[in-house]
């Protein structure tokens, strides 16, 4: 059987026969003509299914072990089109601390068709069990939390869940199918905001979802189809040309991150450090067991809230934004950013406060990376005395 870095490179499109061609085309084609009506093509309209995009949806099933993939406009519309296989009155256990763009998903737009919602640690198994109710119908969980890196058992909670009946869900953007393949752990369904580390390089947003169960894939097909929200021609390309590469860059990417974080434990202005690759951190053990890597986010708490905005004004190479799981090393500050959704009484009782920074790490050399964060935490110390 190929390695992992082979399998990212091989799979999604084989020799185009006719052409030679080693990539695939782009059909931007929104309809297809059907010469013969009683013998129809594979496609009829884009909505419901493109060459491009099949290339795509095929890659990640096979990459996550699956046996249908699916491809959405970004990563909240496959969190979405996962939300509506339930219905008005079902019950759903998620992730307390989980990207903000769920929380808001939930309260603003799925409460209001009766969805109901409850969050828990899911890092903690007895929490979960309790939080089971009779309507319960699945575990939406982020194997490793945004933004405080909470590692959740994913064998052990698809167990817990199966058991009751109820179905388990996986948001693996941080660890990509390159580090954690959450379907053989006994998941039902695997998300991805393939926008982040997938495509890679911070120029196309974009969804993913792949199942083992073809009931399932049934389901959600008909959610996708029937919702609009699938992905580009255009788009579908790049994630995929995207995937090729991702061996190479998450191994680059978490070797860095390991060194930031050892080197972040050592800087006085450090209160708090988040990486399940610290032998330290509390989700270290069930990440070594369960996936082949610790990813590249790391989660800091700084002593000083007051330290961040000058810092930020202060960097050279590092960029402060939104976005993460790009070529290059970026800044979160969760208040702002990505958990901004959240109200205030939210963040606090969630710890998100100003000293949180959330780090994406890139593609550069780690000496580069210290060097720039270590200049700007110098300045803008002097600046607050």
């Amino acid at each position: 059987m190929p390695g992992p870095g082979s399998r990212f490179v091989h799979t999604g499109f084989e020799r185009d026969p006719a052409t030679g061609a080693l990539t695939p085309a782009v059909y931007r084609a929104v309809s297809f003509h059907h010469e013969d009506p009683e013998r129809p093509l594979r496609w009829d309209y884009s909505r419901s299914g493109n060459p491009t995009r099949d290339a795509l949806e095929g890659a990640i099933a096979a990459l996550e072990g699956g046996v249908r993939g699916f491809a959405f406009a970004s990563g909240n519309q496959a969190i979405t089109a996962a939300f509506l296989l339930f219905a008005a009155g079902d019950h759903l256990i998620v992730t307390a601390d989980c990207q903000g763009g769920t929380q808001r998903l939930v309260r603003a737009v799925l409460s209001r068709f009766g969805l109901r919602v409850s969050y828990v640690d899911t890092d903690d198994l007895d929490a979960v069990r309790q939080a089971v109710r009779p309507e319960t119908k699945a575990v939406l969980v982020e194997n490793f939390s945004n933004p405080f890196l909470r590692v959740s058992d994913i064998a052990a909670l698809a167990e817990l869940a199966h058991r009751q009946g109820i179905r388990l869900i996986v948001d693996n953007t941080f660890l990509t199918p390159y580090l954690q393949a959450p379907l053989g752990l006994g998941a039902d369904l695997v998300l991805h905001s393939a926008t982040k580390m997938i495509a890679g390089h911070g120029d196309v947003t974009a969804g993913l979802a792949a199942t083992a169960d073809q009931e399932l894939a049934r389901s959600l097909y008909t959610v996708q189809n029937a919702t609009g929200g699938m992905l580009s021609p255009d788009d579908s390309y790049q994630v995929l040309r995207g995937l090729h590469t991702l061996p190479l860059r998450m191994e680059r990417a978490q070797a860095t991150a390991l060194g930031l974080a050892e080197w972040l434990l050592a800087q006085p202005e450090v209160m708090e450090i988040h990486y399940p690759g610290l032998e330290e951190d509390p989700g270290h053990r069930t990440a070594a067991r369960t996936a082949r890597g610790f990813g590249n986010m790391v989660t800091v708490r700084l002593e000083d809230a007051r330290l961040v905005a000058p810092m930020a004004r202060h960097l050279g190479m590092i960029r402060v934004g939104a976005g993460f799981g790009g070529p290059e090393t970026a800044i979160s500050l969760p208040e702002l950013h990505c958990h901004a959704a959240l109200t205030a009484s939210e963040r606090q009782e969630r710890r998100l406060t100003g000293e949180i920074l959330r780090f994406s790490v890139g593609l550069e050399d780690l000496a580069d990376i210290e060097g720039d964060l270590r200049q700007a935490l110098d300045r803008a110390a002097a600046q607050i005395q």
